[in-house]
């Protein structure tokens, strides 16, 4: 079944912004086709889960490498917006309701600006040793706690705090906690217990209890709900770098019944450089 796209004024208003910013990475740029964000490098189209480095340098504040972090959802917004995992070059398009309709989220909008890591996977079939259980078959999240928004589709270094072990559905959902450093308003954060406790458990609360606006059930947390610090979530992002780059776990990545594009042994013919 070819994967349905919607031109809403959520992705219009994001695609608007996106295309207005100064890239950190100069060889990036944005266009939208029918609703959904695409990447491109000069005119070739890139993906964001593939192509984009895991690495995105080294932080000399912690002396602990900088990820990469592709914005899906800016603080303050509901579109749920997400990679495609696909549409061939796994573009950024908004979720739909089982009926087709676009799919926002109805607890509250974003309360951090969340994304993902690309070159990441938690696959299904490996249980994670922090948990026991598998992964959710997605890149991993990003849950990045600066105030300022981040632009939709906007490809940032971050730095790595800890982690919160959701459990989505009998599946393990690792929520990375990031901040970027290069945002001039950032906090001078390094480690999860610099992280103030009111923020923590706020985000916390959130992503255990969100979906019950849709008429689910709360969320839960492995590990009690406590965060592991930035070392242990560090090992965990490169856990799932692994998965992605394991030519045996990626051959079986498949959503809604079709296989995830760029998971097989060709994947894109374009890669960005590791500098961003």
């Amino acid at each position: 079944m070819t994967p349905r796209h919607f031109r809403t004024a959520a992705i219009m208003a994001a695609v608007a912004a996106a295309e207005e910013q100064t890239w950190r990475s100069s060889q990036l740029t944005l266009r939208n086709d029918s609703g959904a964000v695409f990447y491109l490098v000069g005119d070739e189209r890139v993906s964001p889960w593939h192509d984009i480095p895991f690495v995105a340098g080294q932080d000399s504040a912690t002396g602990r490498p900088l990820l990469s972090f592709v914005c899906e959802i800016p603080r303050g917004t509901s579109a749920k917006v997400e990679i495609h995992k696909t549409h061939p070059h796994n573009p950024l398009v908004q979720d739909v309701n089982k009926d087709g309709s676009p799919r926002y989220y109805v607890y509250s909008p974003a309360i951090v600006n969340y994304g993902a890591v690309p070159q990441t996977w938690e696959d299904p079939t490996v249980p994670d040793e922090h948990t026991g259980l598998g992964g959710d078959n997605d890149p991993i999240d990003v849950l990045q706690l600066n105030e300022t928004p981040c632009p939709a589709g906007a490809v940032q270094r971050v730095r790595v705090l800890g982690a919160l072990a959701l459990v989505d559905g009998g599946e393990t959902d690792w929520k990375l906690l990031v901040v970027d450093p290069d945002d001039p308003a950032a906090p001078s954060w390094s480690e999860v217990t610099d992280i103030p406790e009111e923020r923590l458990g706020e985000v916390r609360d959130w992503y255990r209890m969100y979906k019950t606006a849709e008429g689910k059930g709360e969320n839960e947390y492995g590990l009690g709900g406590q965060p592991i610090g930035a070392a242990q979530a560090l090992d965990v992002a490169r856990q799932t770098h692994a998965l992605w780059g394991s030519p045996t776990g990626r051959a079986q990545c498949t959503f809604n019944g079709e296989r995830c594009w760029g998971m097989d042994a060709g994947g894109s013919a374009v890669r960005v450089r590791d500098e961003l």
